[in-house]
């Protein structure tokens, strides 16, 4: 767990949780009228809303660490944004999850990117939904 001083910064722990390091990004699912999707069913028990804890995959200095993975569609996600992304686009990213998925952490990393896999899934099925990635 990060510990923080009183003046916010990060004491010790991960840099991306901290108030100088890089803000956490999250993935919705939306609907075709654009209304989150709540309640997905989660692979590891009990059910989701949005996925995250993945934010690794989205700075490749960080993730290519002796891995060489080529991420067509993550890499194409604006960290620092909000980024729609169309049903079109999900049979890309289910590839990209299933290049992280073996390198992922286990813990949050790994059960992010398996509701990230879930929500990629139902966004496929459905061609007026998509998925949306809040950044900081």
């Amino acid at each position: 767990m990060t510990e923080r001083g009183d003046s916010g910064m990060c004491v010790r722990g991960d840099s991306s949780w901290c108030s100088i390091g890089r803000v956490p990004m999250y993935v919705e699912l939306r609907d075709g009228e654009a209304r989150p999707v709540r309640g997905l069913p989660d692979p590891s028990g009990g059910t989701f809303d949005a996925a995250g804890d993945f934010d690794r995959f989205f700075d490749d200095s960080y993730y290519g660490h002796g891995v060489a993975v080529s991420l067509r569609v993550l890499s194409q996600v604006d960290r620092y944004a909000y980024t729609p992304m169309v049903a079109d686009r999900m049979a890309g990213l289910l590839e990209d999850i299933a290049s992280v998925l073996p390198i992922a952490k286990p813990g949050p990393e790994f059960r992010g990117l398996l509701r990230l896999q879930v929500m990629a899934r139902v966004c496929a099925r459905e061609p007026d939904s998509m998925l949306v990635w809040m950044g900081d």
